[in-house]
């Protein structure tokens, strides 16, 4: 009897904690079991290694939803097309809430898409540290520099098209400088570097080394000499005594310059010119008055020399004598 009591209580007690499991499942993903969720496709033309199925897509860093499936777009589109014509892009699902891109239904997702994708929305690959593992990148990058790819095919699901992610631009731009790199003769520049280093040897043995040699020390004994000359004429007596009488003649220029006397002479004089200026102008009347008789006193010493040189007895005689009346 007390067996099957025990028994009784171990099957209830996994009961109630069965239910209990269930229950908080329910009550802890209810959020997600109520979300609405769309699903979106991206495709890429390039490895997508580090993602797999269930990786995560994060929109601006922020976790919006999973990859839900990874194939290629040749075994969904073209199939009209042989498939070795066939595109091998890389053709993503993506699961995501709608809330994500501020849309509540897939029909204002559809709409409103569109518009996003000309604003630069784009879907890329993103590499998480460095464990090897990415997850894809819902960002807004520039649409100049980032062309959706080619496709002619209307897409089951609503389509962002793709970005070349960081490494697949490192790549890309490697592989493009070492196919410029490999454009370039080196052999050609080192025949060219040899050809320059040998015309160069040839120049300077063609150069008449001797006769530069002789040139030069003949250019140094020269201006040894000068410079010796022009030593010994600074050192002679007269230089420093030319130049003692200069100083010394400058310095007493300066103290004359400088002499009170001499300023007080100067004042004297602009005073002197200032006076003679006004008795000038307040006398300016008189001297036209004295200027004028001065010339009539000429004019009349003038006349007086003319009658003496004719009639020299006139100056101390008086008038000349009257003719004589003579008979006929």
């Amino acid at each position: 009897m007390s067996a099957k009591a025990n028994y009784f209580k171990l099957g209830m007690f996994i009961i109630v904690a069965v239910v209990i499991g269930v229950v908080g499942v329910l009550v802890l993903g209810a959020g997600k079991l109520f979300e609405k969720r769309i699903i979106l496709e991206t495709y890429l033309n390039e490895s997508v290694q580090g993602v797999d199925i269930g990786s995560k897509v994060k929109f601006r860093g922020v976790p919006v939803g999973n990859i839900r499936r990874i194939d290629f777009t040749r075994n969904r589109y073209e199939q009209e097309k042989p498939p070795l014509q066939r595109r091998s892009y890389v053709r993503i699902e993506i699961e995501m809430s709608a809330d994500a891109l501020g849309a509540k239904t897939e029909t204002i997702v559809n709409e409103d898409l569109p518009r996003e994708i000309q604003n630069g929305l784009r879907v890329r690959l993103t590499a998480l540290g460095v464990t090897g593992t990415s997850y894809l990148e819902v960002d807004y990058l520039d649409p100049q520099k980032n062309p959706p790819l080619p496709i002619d095919w209307k897409p089951d699901y609503p389509y962002i098209p793709s970005a070349p992610g960081a490494l697949g631009r490192i790549v890309s731009s490697a592989e493009d400088v070492f196919a410029q790199l490999e454009k370039i003769n080196f052999e050609r520049i080192a025949n060219n570097i040899e050809l320059l280093v040998v015309s160069l040897d040839n120049k300077v043995s063609e150069l008449p080394l001797g006769m530069l040699g002789t040139n030069a020390t003949g250019l140094l004994n020269e201006v040894r000499v000068s410079n010796a000359r022009l030593q010994k004429l600074l050192e002679r007596p007269e230089i420093d005594s030319m130049l003692k009488d200069g100083s010394g003649a400058l310095a007493g220029l300066r103290r004359t310059a400088e002499s009170p006397e001499l300023t007080n002479s100067l004042v004297q004089i602009q005073r002197t010119l200032r006076r003679l200026d006004q008795l000038v102008a307040g006398k300016e009347n008189d001297l036209g008055v004295s200027l004028d008789n001065l010339r009539a006193l000429t004019e009349n010493l003038r006349e007086l020399s003319e009658n003496a040189k004719r009639f020299p007895a006139q100056l101390f005689f008086g008038e000349p004598p009257k003719p004589s009346k003579t008979l006929p």
